[in-house]
């Protein structure tokens, strides 16, 4: 094996063993910071959103798959859009409406007071 090669492999093997220490003491200090009491099917809470994010992190069942579930959390509390289709719907409706009063009050102001306007023309 060539020098270099042999001395970045253990360089590599170093990194790896260090970034291996790391990860199991900050997954020791979470759980040092707060421990869940019972296995519960609900979201631990924190005093605030950080310690609650990091007790639902620290948590043995729900930990696993924690970020998606905060993330979906925070799509399913997002306002959502009215649908296009009612909103269409509903600016068509009002806009037929203001025609026919908007009509209406055009033939009363045209016509002379005390005449009816006629309802069939004469033939």
């Amino acid at each position: 094996m060539c020098f270099a090669k042999k001395h970045n492999t253990k360089d590599l093997k170093k990194m790896q063993a260090n970034n291996a220490k790391a990860m199991s003491a900050r997954a020791e200090a979470v759980k040092a910071l707060i421990k869940p009491k019972k296995v519960k099917p609900n979201i631990p809470k924190g005093n605030s959103h950080k310690f609650s994010r990091l007790a639902y992190i620290a948590h043995p069942k729900l930990g696993k798959c924690a970020l998606a579930h905060i993330a979906k959390g925070l799509r399913l509390c997002r306002p959502k859009a009215k649908d296009k289709a009612q909103t269409k719907a509903a600016a068509s409706d009002a806009a037929a409406a203001s025609d026919a009063a908007a009509a209406a009050a055009q033939a009363q102001a045209q016509a002379p007071e005390g005449v009816q306007a006629p309802t069939k023309a004469p033939e």
